[in-house]
């Protein structure tokens, strides 16, 4: 019997999935049985496994009518023969030593589930990755020490992945801990982290980095009512589960509403427009519940997402109103250029990328430029950063964003080096919505 089961839940993913594969046969530890679970797939990633499982017999294809994401997992729970399991979904990519290091940790400590921080994952146009180091909790505390999250509350919040963990199978077991098997629903994880992390008496926390989180397109969007509704469906199956241990302390059942408004906010700014109106309403609603069940709590929601969430219960539908109105001034401002240059790569740079990503307009080309690079090679979202002079050519067709602030020296030589360049389609960031 092999010491770890990983879990490849597989659909779709034939573009990645042999890199992924890769990753998972070259790890330092060998003593692994590989269950890939294909939940359907109607493009080559089946082939691609029989192809794998034919070279290594540690992998094992299981191949499935599509039924979803939380049935396809507990499938592999169940059939999970590891003393540990783990998980790596088909479009990510782990290093050599990952599952290595987490056994000897789990070992050493006798824990229930080891956690580490991770990378999240671009890939360039030219091949080359770009990886952002992302730690699961500024609170050095919660590292390299055994703690049981429902006496130390703060655990709760380490980002809350369930990939980057290696769990104990008989752990598992025994709490009944699985997912919720609503067929297309999406974020079923959030109820299985929210279990784990629950019934867990010991969590060991490395603060390393193995696991590489492939970012998905951040223009992705739900259009169905089933899946704006998904986030409330699973929060919905996390109040039952707090319900079904008999649980009193209203700590709990406010952590799940905090993470519950998080998905919500989340949720609202991407759904299609049909639906935004309805989902708004829905969350005022909730609140009110919530409040009157003492189960709310405000305090963890930054000031802008209280702000957001007091306009949501007083009036959903000015909100609403007021957010497509953002949004049409932003794609005003953009009216006419299909080509858009951000020019500055700092955090104003990158609010404005997601500024100008949450309108889904998918055929505007967005690029990042910069003064000088003196020969370096710099990437910014997986996108690479270009000097402003590379752009020139294309000066009579694009609008430049000149994005620092005005307050400062780098602002006047910005203007100043554009107007040079000859770029006469100029806005400042603050005019774009």
């Amino acid at each position: 019997m092999a010491e770890i089961t990983i879990l490849v839940p597989v659909y779709n993913v034939e573009p990645y999935l042999r890199r992924c594969l890769d990753s998972i046969l070259n790890q330092t530890f060998s003593d692994l049985e590989i269950l890939c679970l294909d939940d359907g797939s109607t493009d080559q990633s089946g082939k691609i496994l029989e192809e794998y499982a034919k070279k290594d017999s540690r992998i094992y294809v299981i191949h499935k009518e599509n039924t979803g994401y939380g049935s396809t997992m507990n499938l592999g729970i169940r059939m999970a023969h590891g003393t540990y399991i783990g998980i790596v979904e088909s479009d990510d990519v782990i290093e050599k030593e990952m599952y290595e290091v987490m056994y000897q940790a789990a070992e050493e400590h006798k824990a229930d589930m080891v956690k580490t921080d991770f990378y999240k994952l671009w890939d360039h146009e030219d091949g080359t990755e770009w990886l952002e180091y992302t730690c699961l909790s500024e609170n050095k505390n919660l590292y390299h020490r055994v703690i049981q999250p429902v006496k130390e509350i703060e655990a709760f919040f380490l980002e809350k992945f369930t990939w980057n963990t290696l769990y104990n199978r008989e752990f598992l077991l025994k709490n009944q801990i699985q997912y919720q098997e609503t067929p297309g629903a999406s974020y079923q994880d959030n109820g299985f982290w929210f279990q784990t992390m629950y019934c867990a008496k010991r969590v060991f926390v490395l603060e390393q980095a193995f696991y590489k989180y492939k970012q998905d397109n951040p223009n992705s969007s739900f259009h169905s009512k089933q899946k704006a509704y998904a986030m409330k469906e699973e929060y919905d199956y996390i109040h039952a589960f707090l319900k079904k241990q008999q649980e009193k302390d209203k700590s709990f059942y406010q952590i799940c509403f905090h993470f519950r408004l998080c998905g919500y906010l989340f949720t609202l700014e991407r759904i299609a427009d049909e639906v935004k109106m309805e989902f708004a309403k829905e969350i005022g609603k909730e609140c009110e519940w919530y409040e009157k069940e003492k189960e709310s709590c405000y305090q963890w929601l930054s000031e802008r997402e209280r702000e957001i969430i007091r306009q949501l219960k007083q009036s959903p539908e000015a909100y609403i109103e007021e957010w497509l109105k953002e949004r049409e001034k932003i794609r005003e401002s953009l009216n006419g250029f299909s080509h858009v240059i951000i020019y500055g790569a700092g955090k104003i740079g990158k609010a404005l990328y997601w500024k100008l990503f949450s309108i889904r307009e998918k055929e505007r080309q967005v690029d990042f430029a910069v003064t000088t690079l003196k020969e370096r090679k710099e990437y910014f979202y997986g996108h690479t950063i270009k000097e402003l002079s590379d752009y020139v050519e294309e000066r009579e067709n694009c609008l430049v964003i000149i994005a620092v602030s005005r307050k400062t020296e780098a602002f006047t030589d910005m203007v100043r080096y554009a107007k040079k360049l000859g770029f006469k389609n100029r806005k400042m960031y603050d005019e774009i919505g």
